[in-house]
């Protein structure tokens, strides 16, 4: 296959797959720049690397992967920041629209973000997810039934409060 038609087949990849790489991204880092960052990073850093994927049907996991790693290693770089100007970020709420639900998600850590959106969001089952995030399936399940004990219990605190 000529650069050209792998620039080509890349490019349509990356166009499909962008609503996925911001949801994976927004679920770790929970903020609109860092997401466009880490998203253009990890397109970049796939790009450079494309020759060493052996099979294309795995490209979208080998992307997310990558961007997984990406949005951790901003996590460890960043420094916290307060909010002066009392805006804060915008919401997650394109993807999630109940806001009860998204400020309970929030309250995940972010490992257990990533677990949620790549199982409910993006369909993955748990053996795919401890795959790319390089965890056993035991600890997927783990995370995936500790954040649903959460949600729950925030969810019904505030079905309570009302």
């Amino acid at each position: 296959m000529s650069s050209h038609e792998n620039d080509a087949w890349f490019s349509r990849e990356i166009e499909t797959l962008g609503p996925t790489l911001f949801r994976v991204a927004f679920a770790i880092l929970r903020n609109r720049t860092d997401c466009e960052d880490a998203a253009q990073n990890a397109v970049l850093k796939a790009y450079r690397s494309l020759p060493t994927l052996k099979q294309r049907k795995y490209f979208k996991t080998w992307l997310i992967q990558i961007l997984k790693n990406e949005c951790f290693d901003m996590l460890r770089r960043r420094r916290p920041t307060v909010d002066v100007e009392g805006q804060g970020e915008p919401s997650y709420e394109m993807a999630v629209p109940d806001l009860d639900l998204n400020r309970a998600f929030d309250r995940l850590t972010p490992e257990e973000r990533l677990t949620i959106t790549l199982f409910y969001y993006e369909g993955y089952d748990t053996r795919e997810i401890a795959q790319l995030t390089e965890v056993s399936d035991g600890t997927v399940r783990s995370r995936l039934s500790r954040a649903r004990k959460t949600l729950r219990a925030l969810l019904q605190g505030k079905e309570a409060a009302k």
